[in-house]
């Protein structure tokens, strides 16, 4: 079995629309749910000795929080309460009697055994004033565990971006579906564990998914799944998915193109022939004896492309502009064309592609196409991923933490990965099985999406199994084909 599985990605007006719809109905709806749902959980973690500070801000997400502060105490909970803001949710205060639990101010050095952070949710859409700054840096300092619900506070739910700061939790408690933020740009490291309370029964539609081969949580029926397992029949022959190609490897950077060929041969490339650096050339079919290796020659490139069938450009090397040029005037013969590294600079931007273009960009490579800083990059992925796509009318794949697939119509957020797979040689692995994928699949989109999900959840999993957590580049693609190949 190779499933992954989409969860819903609903915006904020898709989540503020569930909640108005349950709420004209029963104001409290949602709020009950949600407390029972917090309350379940902390029943299991929190002994009723320890002492435990619900900060609530203003908002939904606040008084998610009072309801449960609320249900705790009648259990005999050892409560506190901080209201951000005075005066709010003082019907709430009131009906509950919970004005002798509430706290004026908090402090870093006060020993709280955890912290319920309900502070700010879904809906933070600006900077935080500096009351509110303050506060979380407070937190984060304190040897508290944290538990936050819905959102870490300070994330933006929609960029991964704080804003700027935010809460680092031992805990997360989404509510309805997971929010793209949590596992893009900085959202993956706001959080350590998570979990999720759907709150409601009715089916949950969505355009844009967050993509997962980790089914860790559970069998939610708005959670689709899809078996990217690929069976071949036994008739098959070296050539029955077309000749693949890379171009890779200048000096001094003969290790990406191994990395690519060898993710490429080892997820399952039948016929690979590559163009390298001669003296590459000359040693590669010492390491791998199955690959077709030539000398940097754009003739005998121009003379053979009508030969091959899926195309890779890019993996140390960046004088390859005559190579990208050929590729793409031929790209309608071609099945995949994927552009990586150095090669991405030399894509023509007055022209427009199509679904056979697959280009991989990390931030600093995307942020040169558009001639933008890295930091607007990170600012908002989802904008920029759209840019390239504006660009090119091309599959991009924006690598980095929560990398991010987008067809010109849906996004699709790996869920997967860890911050071992920020290290050199990561993307060109990536880069290796995605030739293969796309040699597999007929739907470029699908190469994509099993290419990036597997590469990142294969590095959770030897991230899991390694004793001392060094996860290389190099043994990605076998793990890759151990968690895929199996049916």
């Amino acid at each position: 079995m190779a499933n992954i599985y989409f969860h819903p990605d609903i915006d904020y007006q898709g989540i503020k629309d569930i909640e108005n719809k349950y709420t004209s109905i029963d104001k409290d709806y949602l709020v009950n749910e949600a407390s029972d749902y917090i309350c379940q959980i902390l029943k299991k973690l929190v002994k009723k000795t320890d002492s435990i500070l619900f900060i609530c801000g203003p908002g939904h997400n606040g008084l998610d929080t009072l309801f449960t502060a609320h249900k705790l105490l009648d259990l005999k909970y050892n409560i506190s309460i901080f209201l951000i803001q005075k005066n709010t949710h003082v019907e709430y205060v009131k009906k509950y009697d919970l004005n002798n639990f509430i706290i004026s101010a908090y402090d870093a050095y006060d020993s709280y055994a955890y912290i319920i952070d309900g502070i700010f949710g879904y809906g933070l859409n600006r900077n935080l004033d500096n009351n509110s700054i303050d506060l979380i840096k407070s937190i984060n300092q304190s040897s508290s565990k944290v538990i936050s619900v819905d959102m870490p506070s300070g994330l933006n739910h929609t960029t991964g971006q704080s804003m700027p700061v935010s809460l680092r939790c031992e805990l997360l408690i989404s509510l309805l579906t997971m929010k793209r933020g949590l596992f893009t740009n900085r959202g993956r490291d706001s959080w350590k564990e998570i979990t999720i309370c759907k709150l409601i029964n009715a089916e949950i539609t969505s355009k844009n998914y967050l993509v997962t081969a980790n089914n860790k949580f559970g069998n939610d029926s708005n959670i689709k799944s899809k078996d990217y397992y690929h069976e071949e029949s036994h008739s098959t022959h070296k050539k029955s998915n077309g000749v693949s190609c890379i171009v890779a490897g200048e000096k001094p950077y003969h290790g990406a193109m191994i990395l690519a060929a060898s993710a490429a041969i080892q997820t399952g490339s039948k016929y690979l022939q590559i163009y390298t650096d001669s003296e590459y050339a000359h040693t590669l079919p010492m390491i791998m004896p199955q690959i077709i290796a030539k000398p940097f020659s754009i003739s005998d490139f121009k003379d053979n492309i009508g030969t091959v069938k899926h195309v890779l450009i890019g993996p140390g090397a960046n004088d390859v502009k005559a190579y990208v040029d050929v590729a793409l005037e031929n790209i309608t013969s071609l099945s995949s064309l994927i552009i990586d590294a150095g090669g991405l600079s030399h894509i023509d931007k007055n022209k427009s592609y199509s679904d056979k273009l697959i280009i991989t960009p990390h931030p600093g490579e995307a942020a040169r196409i558009l001639n933008i800083s890295v930091s607007e990059v990170q600012a908002d992925r989802y904008k920029t991923a759209r840019k390239l796509y504006d660009l090119f009318n091309c599959l991009i794949i924006l690598k980095g933490s929560g990398s991010i697939i987008f067809d010109g119509d849906r996004f699709y957020t790996c869920m997967d990965g860890n911050y071992k797979m920020g290290t050199a040689g990561m993307g060109d692995t990536l880069s290796g099985i995605l030739l293969t994928e796309t040699a597999l699949f007929k739907n470029n989109l699908d190469a994509c999406i099993k290419s990036v999900v597997f590469h990142s959840y294969a590095s959770d999993v030897l991230y899991q199994e390694s004793k001392n957590k060094n996860i290389t580049p190099s043994i990605l693609s076998n793990k890759y084909s151990e968690l895929t190949d199996g049916k």
